[in-house]
């Protein structure tokens, strides 16, 4: 995503791999575009059809997860968006699918297995086993789940901080549904504790008492809690960096590593205390 300038004016514009992708998109933003109050952007039309264009918001920043007023307005923007389905049906939207977020993390936990040996340059083999058993542990728990199934709707695919980007009103706003897909809202919910979880020391009492709406997340889906989500995902994607981005990525991923894995049996402590009131 870049800024643009034109004829005085300037926009966020970013373009999409694919066109499909690009027509998924905006093909969201037209149907969230039709409801009050808007938890998006609206998008500008383009001559160029890989193009999504959006007016720039001056001033603008990404929500912060240390900040208690960013973690509760981004949730209470995830349950707006989730909602969304009593209104639009969004299994009609061309391009938007379901997917497994269990075999999806399967699969991520196997390539992590199988590139184990280029972790060790940054990571002890203590330190690389802790992952794997954590992983492999929380997703044998995972599979035993016995769920009943919710309401499929829209998920942002992509609860990242930065796509969560206060404008310059104020008003917190969802920006970048590239990978948005159909699935149930407690999949989302999970990703976005994943990613607020280390801007609290991975206080999920604190979390739960902070924002009493989680309870609507169902209790016997926090054994995905346990899965190092964050940890797998961003070792995978350092190992592929070029060498420069990749010793300055190593900067932050190795302490954030190194201290999530001091507090994981807390957490695992927390969550089978939390799932047995």
């Amino acid at each position: 995503m870049w800024k643009y300038k034109y004829r005085s004016k300037n926009y966020f514009v970013k373009r999409a791999k694919q066109l499909e992708i690009a027509e998924k998109v905006k093909a969201i933003h037209r149907q969230l575009g039709r409801l009050e109050p808007s938890l998006v952007l609206p998008i500008v039309n383009s001559d160029d059809e890989h193009l999504i264009v959006q007016v720039w918001q001056e001033g603008s920043h990404s929500a912060n997860f240390t900040y208690k007023k960013d973690r509760i307005e981004s949730l209470k923007l995830l349950f707006a968006l989730h909602d969304t389905h009593k209104k639009i049906a969004w299994q009609k939207v061309p391009g938007l699918h379901t997917y497994s977020q269990l075999l999806k993390w399967q699969m991520r936990h196997l390539r992590f297995k199988s590139r184990r040996n280029e972790f060790r340059a940054f990571l002890t083999k203590e330190e690389i086993d802790q992952i794997l058993h954590y992983s492999d542990k929380s997703l044998q728990l995972i599979s035993m789940e016995n769920v009943p199934e919710k309401d499929i709707t829209l998920l942002h695919g992509d609860v990242v901080h930065h796509n969560f980007l206060r404008c310059s009103n104020g008003e917190l706003k969802l920006i970048d549904f590239d990978l948005a897909h159909l699935g149930e809202a407690d999949d989302e919910y999970i990703l976005w504790l994943h990613r607020v979880l280390p801007a609290v020391d991975y206080d999920l009492t604190k979390i739960f008492s902070e924002l009493p709406e989680l309870k609507r997340l169902d209790k016997r889906k926090l054994h995905r809690l346990k899965y190092p989500n964050e940890l797998l995902r961003e070792w995978l994607f350092a190992v592929d960096l070029p060498l420069d981005q990749q010793l300055v990525f190593l900067d932050y991923l190795v302490p954030f590593t190194k201290r999530a894995l001091t507090y994981w049996p807390k957490l695992w402590y927390d969550i089978d205390r939390m799932m047995k009131k």
